[in-house]
């Protein structure tokens, strides 16, 4: 199966490693959404999208790219790195991708560190080896008929 993953990681870089963790474990290609335009998505049998969460939601950069999309059927996974892991922080990306026809195949989170205030430190450590473990445990699932 031929997978690409396209993330936003930003300040921490946590969404980054998470996205390298799954693309070691699923061989799939990675791209960072500022370098990723809509027909870049073709050809992949599946297509991860994750970024860290800001306001309750994946970045707008993310979400930008997948209202540039066109309408096809696609198989897709969602990931996300946050201080607060809620089901919810995935709504607006599960709801876009699904307006273009996408089927979503999994979705993974996991705590990212960052700062309040830009001064404390929340989730201090994260992601930690096990969540990297973690994640590579979800991409390799993905893989599986």
């Amino acid at each position: 199966m031929k997978c690409l993953i396209v993330y936003r990681s930003h300040h921490r870089m946590n969404t980054q490693r998470v996205a390298r963790a799954m693309a070691g474990a699923a061989g799939a290609t990675l791209m960072a959404v500022d370098e990723c335009r809509p027909e870049d998505l073709d050809g992949y049998d599946l297509v991860g999208f994750g970024s860290g969460i800001y306001g309750g939601r994946h970045h707008r950069d993310l979400l930008a790219l997948v209202d540039g999309m066109p309408q096809k059927e696609r198989k897709v996974f969602v990931f996300s790195t946050s201080a607060g892991l809620k089901v919810e922080h995935h709504r607006a990306l599960r709801e876009a991708l699904a307006g273009k026809g996408c089927r979503i195949t999994g979705e993974f989170r996991c705590r990212g560190e960052y700062r309040l205030l830009r001064l404390i430190p929340v989730s201090r450590g994260h992601p930690d080896e096990k969540d990297l473990a973690d994640a590579r445990t979800f991409a390799r699932g993905l893989s599986t008929p």
